[in-house]
């Protein structure tokens, strides 16, 4: 029968007094009697019995020993702040780019912090800021069906076929294409496209809006890509897709004598890069709504200009160097976290005159101000979400197959390590739309 919390103080009382007036070989024997009794672990039962006989008036609950604080409340507030400012990048990313990401925000007035808080915030680890940062974490959170179909055969024999392991030594120009559509999920009808484009080399990348996927929008935003990019561009590498193979690209390429690969069918690994920066950048800041109306265009246009600016001078990046397995685990080792600014400024394929106008345009930009314009972006384009469309006719429905997951359905939906705030923003403006028309429907 286990004993009532009064009991184990009476007994600790009663052997404490022996306890300090006994040798080291009769303390073994009273502490052994005390684990015995009380079921207490035997490092905590002998501490409890130290400290009982010095002080016989503390608390009956003995503060555990630790590590004192280094980090307190003050450096936790001021990292979150930072933190929302990176959008929500990880510990790695962030640590090594926190003296210029604070200076930058100093020097626009956008944070305050004393000088002890910044001495903190400048040796501060990795690791210390995924650990101050994970109740924040908790806080922040259906996605799309690919559009892509084959282009014309005749034209994919004449496309080299480029795969993944050939972009190891690329020099600055060589981008991978993607397309990412905003269907909300349902392809029938028309709808904007984002073309997606990020150089293999410096990881700058650009995002332009697309109207649809005709050859001559895709011609124009093509253009408009190629003009995006601060160098010279030398080639582009894309899928299978019919809005890539086509007369229209095939004479773009043509005309500014670039090189044109694709990758194998069904093989993503062979667009490795592209395929990150779909997600990374496009869908964590446009979700999986529909946009399909001239609002939503104006509305992405101004997102996207924002948001190239900020990815490519705040995002710093890690590229992969290598990749080996040892048993069941497979070991990545990575680059130094950098900018695309910093890449392309440090790299020697680069002339003067474009480094010296990329350092001008990064004097005058303010992340913290980028920041909040992409937001604002976001909040309106979850207000104006287009609903989904009904299919114009009916579709066979095809049995969904099963799949297994290793974590349960709650660690899934609160991804510590790959938070969206733009989805957790669009399910309460649909909660909020939800319980504003029941409102409605009872008056």
């Amino acid at each position: 029968m286990e004993l009532t919390l009064d009991e184990r103080h009476a007994i600790i009382k009663i052997l404490s007094r022996k306890y300090s007036l006994s040798s080291k070989k009769q303390k073994s024997y009273l502490v052994d009697e005390l684990v015995y009794l009380s079921g207490f672990n035997r490092t905590y039962a002998t501490r409890v019995l130290r400290q009982y006989a010095i002080n016989p008036q503390r608390p009956k609950s003995v503060k555990r020993s630790g590590r004192t604080t280094i980090y307190g409340d003050d450096v936790k507030k001021a990292l979150e702040k930072i933190w929302v400012i990176m959008d929500y990048i990880c510990g790695k990313r962030l640590a090594p780019f926190l003296p210029e990401i604070i200076s930058k925000l100093e020097s626009f007035n956008e944070i305050e912090f004393s000088l002890s808080v910044k001495e903190k915030l400048m040796r501060i680890s990795a690791s210390s800021i995924d650990r101050l940062l994970k109740d924040a974490k908790r806080k922040l959170g259906r996605k799309g069906y690919s559009t892509t179909r084959h282009g014309k055969y005749y034209l994919i024999d004449q496309i080299p076929i480029k795969t993944f392991a050939e972009w190891d030594h690329t020099v600055p120009g060589f981008v991978q294409v993607d397309l990412v559509a905003h269907n909300g999920g349902n392809t029938y009808g028309g709808f904007l496209s984002t073309l997606n484009a990020t150089d293999v080399s410096t990881v700058w990348t650009t995002c332009t809006l697309v109207r649809d996927k005709t050859q001559f929008q895709m011609l124009k935003a093509f253009i408009k890509m190629k003009s995006s990019f601060p160098f010279p561009l030398k080639g582009f590498h894309s899928d299978n897709g019919a809005e890539f193979i086509n007369e229209t690209i095939v004479a773009f390429k043509e005309k500014y004598q670039l090189e044109f690969t694709r990758g194998r069918a069904y093989k993503k690994n062979d667009n490795p890069h592209i395929e990150q920066k779909n997600y990374t950048i496009v869908r964590r800041n446009t979700g999986y709504l529909r946009y399909d109306k001239p609002e939503h265009a104006e509305i992405l246009r101004e997102l996207y200009h924002n948001l190239n600016l900020y990815v490519n001078y705040f995002q710093p990046i890690m590229i992969l160097l290598e990749k080996h397995r040892k048993g069941a685990k497979a070991i990545r080792k990575y680059d130094y976290p950098k900018t695309p600014y910093q890449r392309l400024i440090e790299s020697k394929e680069i002339d003067k005159k474009t480094k010296q106008k990329e350092k001008a345009i990064y004097e005058t930009l303010n992340p913290a101000d980028l920041k909040r314009k992409i937001n604002e972006c976001q909040n309106r384009l979850i207000h104006l979400a287009a609903p989904l469309r009904a299919p114009n006719e009916i579709v066979k429905v095809r049995r969904k197959k099963m799949v297994t997951h290793t974590m349960s359905p709650k660690e899934r939906n609160h991804n510590l390590n790959n938070p969206n705030p733009f989805l957790e923003r669009q399910k309460f403006e649909e909660l909020r739309r939800a319980a504003k028309l029941i409102w409605e429907q009872r008056k």
